[in-house]
């Protein structure tokens, strides 16, 4: 029993991290005018939409009650990025280090509730690939450093 609510209490951080996550790209998304940012900002926001409501029904399937609270004692402390500041800093490199930042400290967290908890396969291949989309996104970013260039100018002529 005790080992279900520390499953529980896990599932539940990882539902807090991707709430705020979602909070923190919609945050982006309105605080910024670049097109590509805001599709970008967009997906990334509806991917942590999706990895909550999944979550909340496995912690509910559990006989746990899903809680998205910044009150959930949480063993990672995650320091959300402010987007805002970073897009007004008109400055690309910036934002694509602090979104990689971001999800880098997800996929720890990730990694580490995988590897001290022992799930039933069906949430296994959940947790697994949530941590592939995240991991899929930080890859696709760095490959398209083009991207960043192209922002980089578009941000700059927007200044």
């Amino acid at each position: 029993m005790v080992q279900l609510n520390q499953k529980i209490d896990q599932l539940n951080e990882l539902l807090v991290i991707n709430y705020n996550a979602e909070k923190v790209y919609l945050e982006a998304l309105e605080s910024t005018e670049d097109e590509e940012l805001k599709q970008f900002f967009r997906a990334r926001a509806f991917e942590r939409n999706e990895f909550s409501r999944y979550l909340g029904a496995e912690i509910r399937l559990l006989g746990g009650t899903p809680n998205f609270s910044d009150e959930v004692e949480s063993q990672t402390k995650i320091n959300w990025p402010d987007f805002k500041k970073v897009i007004a800093s008109k400055n690309p490199r910036a934002l694509f280090s602090e979104i990689n930042r971001l999800k880098a400290l997800c996929l720890t967290h990730y990694n580490r509730v995988i590897n001290n908890f022992e799930f039933s396969e069906g949430l296994l291949r959940l947790l697994q690939r949530q941590m592939h989309v995240i991991g899929t996104s930080i890859s696709l970013m760095r490959y398209q450093d083009g991207l960043s260039n192209q922002s980089q100018s578009r941000l700059a002529s927007n200044s």
